[in-house]
């Protein structure tokens, strides 16, 4: 556990994030060489752990009741393998003056970074980044946590040069027991909120699986699906289209029969994400099974150039553990990595 921490009676001091300042935490001191961004709820410094030479993720906030409940949420990650499970790894937190800081392992750029500055994803990319995200949400599921802000920022590359597509899950600041998210509560960025949020209905972990959608969609479009400026854009489609002053247009990218049907088998999986029925809508479990995920489309007798760079991309970034024979296939059988 981490230093017992003590609310303020006082509106603390701003924290200013300086090249040099040590921050000594409970299990060594971290040198402080830049920022890495700000918030609404606090702000990210660059640090080096001096005993070990670690680089590491800071996120320094306010002394608050949101900041012993982030805290709260990532001591109950603990219970969860971080790294199998696809989520930031959490070090230790501790009292600086009066404000709190959280350790993290550092990560790269996030997805919303990428996209928007080199490229939209290709579908086999997009194949291995959701299958990591579709193991933190089912792993968040079996300690009864939504994450409810799921969004491309919130999903970072750990480092892509070496690592490529792997990715993980941060930020919970706003993570939720799901026995204790409220009726009419409202949670979630705009473009990526859930109709039943919207609507002031009952509230599940169903919320995470409708904001996954609409990051492959924003994956895949190199644009958010919804607006994200105002909620009310949200509401019908004749909105939408005088908000965005066009509709959907013909997509021209698709040049062989075998990428036809893994957009298919994408599009399916879509759907099933943004099932406006929360109760209808697939669950991380389901959609691990789901044949855009297994590639159980793959089926015919030769493998085509497309699809074997589609196999070769998830063997190449996801972990060994589970099995996935595509129908009627003499080969080996391709590895999607579905860790408990």
């Amino acid at each position: 556990m981490g230093a017992r921490l003590t609310l303020a009676n006082k509106q603390p001091d701003k924290f200013e994030i300086e090249s040099n300042t040590l921050l000594k935490g409970e299990t060594g001191v971290y040198e402080i060489h830049k920022s890495l961004g700000k918030g609404v709820y606090g702000q990210v410094a660059k640090c080096t752990k001096l005993d070990t030479g670690e680089e590491v993720a800071v996120k320094i906030l306010e002394m608050s009741w949101a900041g012993k409940r982030e805290i709260r949420m990532l001591e109950k990650l603990r219970e969860l393998d971080q790294d199998k499970n696809n989520l930031v790894r959490f070090i230790e937190h501790f009292q600086h003056k009066q404000h709190v800081c959280l350790v993290f392992e550092k990560l790269d750029v996030t997805v919303d970074y990428f996209v928007r500055n080199f490229r939209p994803l290709k579908l086999p990319e997009i194949r291995v980044i959701t299958q990591q995200m579709l193991v933190a949400l089912r792993a968040l599921n079996s300690i009864d946590l939504s994450h409810t802000d799921i969004k491309p920022d919130n999903i970072m590359f750990t480092d892509y040069r070496q690592e490529h597509l792997r990715v993980k899950l941060i930020d919970f600041g706003l993570a939720a027991h799901v026995s204790t998210m409220r009726l009419g509560q409202k949670i979630q960025a705009i473009g990526y909120r859930a109709p039943e949020v919207i609507m002031g209905i009952p509230l599940t972990v169903a919320v995470d699986m409708w904001s996954l959608g609409c990051l492959l969609a924003f994956m895949y479009l190199g644009q958010n699906l919804f607006p994200i400026s105002c909620p009310y854009q949200l509401t019908t489609e004749e909105e939408y289209n005088n908000f965005t002053n066009s509709v959907a247009q013909h997509y021209s990218g698709i040049r062989t029969y075998s990428e036809c049907e893994d957009a298919k088998a994408f599009l399916s999986l879509l759907k099933r994400m943004l099932c406006i029925d929360p109760e209808k809508r697939i669950t991380p479990e389901q959609a691990l099974g789901h044949r855009f995920i297994t590639m159980r489309h793959f089926s015919h007798p030769q493998l085509s150039l497309y699809e074997a760079a589609a196999l070769s991309k998830v063997k190449e970034n996801l972990p060994k553990r589970v099995k996935v024979k595509p129908r009627n296939r003499t080969h080996d059988p391709v590895v999607v990595g579905q860790q408990r």
